[in-house]
């Protein structure tokens, strides 16, 4: 464990009493003022997430999503301080998303669990969405599915009705923005209000990433002139305007075409999680 970065000794405390002790740290992430260790003992194992400086207000955050929020990373105990903030919640064992969709995107193979895989995770959101939550971020990596069923982790922007959006929230990946999302953002629209049917935008634009390892989108088709690769802001401007044409892939053809159906700029034509987990589970696999 690095010197630098230093565990509040509540939380440390607070995971010694949980798991057991002696309890071994090992750094998951660390990035924009929030780190994540997972913390294992003899009992059970844990991920701890501390924010200082700019992270702060981030953990924060996610823990009040994690006080509300039904069915994915209870809240374990948490802690507030002028310079910090922290939460505990259980280690989930499994693969994400991505890890499962890895044979897809270098072998074609592998298309019966990945599908399964694609099929837990639309129910997950679904039932996340039944209960009137959206999770605001969802990522291939966001994602775990344990022996219980999947688990939605990174869940910091997720809003309800008794929770209502971040103001510091930017939208997450501009790759999966559905447009009218993108729109609103660019419009200075704050704060970024996700709704059921963008979030299955967002799911579709996952999944297609998770198969293919590319974005959803062609980019270099709509900025042939532009000499950098375009930044967020960009990005989100051709997102919102629709018309993009798809990258380029020859991974599952049969899926690609089902999420692609799904990247419908009108919204109303979106299927929901529910519906979406019926179509993939249809879908053919060897």
């Amino acid at each position: 464990m690095s010197e630098e970065i230093r565990i509040p000794s509540e939380a440390m405390a607070s995971v010694e009493s949980h798991c057991g002790r002696p309890v071994l740290w090992e750094i998951v992430s660390s990035r924009r003022g929030s780190t994540i260790w997972k913390g294992t003992g003899p009992a059970a194992s844990v991920a701890l997430k501390a924010g200082q400086d700019e992270g702060v207000p981030i953990t924060s955050r996610e823990i009040k999503v994690a006080e509300r929020m039904p069915g994915h990373s209870p809240l374990i105990a948490s802690g507030r301080m002028a310079t910090a903030s922290w939460l505990i919640t259980p280690w989930h064992d499994g693969p994400s998303t991505w890890d499962v969709f890895r044979t897809v995107r270098t072998t074609h193979q592998g298309t019966r669990e990945a599908r399964d895989a694609a099929v837990d995770l639309c129910l997950a959101v679904g039932d996340l969405h039944r209960q009137g939550w959206v999770h605001g971020d969802l990522q291939p990596d966001h994602a775990i599915h344990t022996k219980t069923g999947v688990q939605l982790i990174d869940c910091t922007w997720a809003a309800s009705p008794t929770l209502t959006p971040s103001a510091t929230f930017q939208g997450g990946l501009p790759h999966f923005l559905a447009p009218e999302v993108a729109a609103k953002i660019e419009a200075g629209h704050r704060p970024v209000e996700v709704t059921p049917a963008a979030e299955i935008y967002t799911l579709a634009a996952a999944l297609c990433h998770a198969a293919t390892g590319t974005w959803p989108f062609d980019y270099s088709a709509a900025c042939l002139t532009v000499a950098v690769w375009p930044r967020g802001s960009e990005i989100r401007q051709l997102v919102a305007l629709g018309g993009l044409p798809f990258a380029k892939a020859q991974q599952w053809p049969d899926l690609l075409a089902l999420l692609r159906g799904t990247l419908a700029k009108d919204c109303t034509l979106r299927p929901s999680a529910m519906e979406l987990a019926d179509l993939l589970a249809a879908l053919p696999v060897k």
